[in-house]
């Protein structure tokens, strides 16, 4: 999957494409080392992430990219297609990452990267996702700007172990 307008496409990470995030990871740590405080070792992303892409666990798993008129990644949007057996079996997807480049926040990307991932869906015949919300202000307002979605304020129960 390719779409373009004329001045950003987006792409779905690939191993063909999988440089072009490596290098948006090392930018993103760059730009907010302040957020991004542990080292990056891109050979080791690389290689796990070329190991995921290839592992039939994570068939599910997409990541779509979002790249500027150069060819340069500046965000992205990952997620997952959730199959559930329940209520008679349904097909959601959990938006799991949204990041876009510090100095490219504000134009459109993240907008661009959700229609995207929306007409993805749709395509698939899904019609409905969840994502966690962050809770800095600025992800916030962008949250409350996305047409018809709705935040609850829910509990959430996670359990590492």
């Amino acid at each position: 999957m390719k779409i373009a307008n004329n001045m950003m496409n987006i792409q779905i990470l690939s191993s063909e494409n999988l440089d072009k995030l490596v290098e948006f990871e090392q930018n993103a740590r760059l730009s907010e080392s302040d957020i991004f405080v542990e080292g990056f070792d891109s050979e080791k992303f690389r290689n796990e992430t070329l190991s995921s892409l290839e592992n039939p666990d994570f068939a599910s798993a997409k990541c779509l990219m979002c790249a500027d008129a150069h060819g340069n990644i500046i965000g992205r949007l990952d997620f997952t297609i959730l199959p559930s057996l329940a209520f008679g079996g349904d097909m959601r997807a959990y938006v799991d990452w949204v990041y876009v480049l510090k100095e490219r926040r504000h134009k459109g990307v993240a907008r661009f990267l959700f229609k995207h991932f929306e007409e993805y869906l749709t395509e698939l015949g899904i019609n409905e996702y969840f994502l966690v919300t962050a809770e800095n202000p600025e992800a916030q307002s962008f949250y409350t700007g996305i047409k018809d979605a709705h935040i609850r304020n829910q509990a959430i129960l996670t359990k590492k172990f």
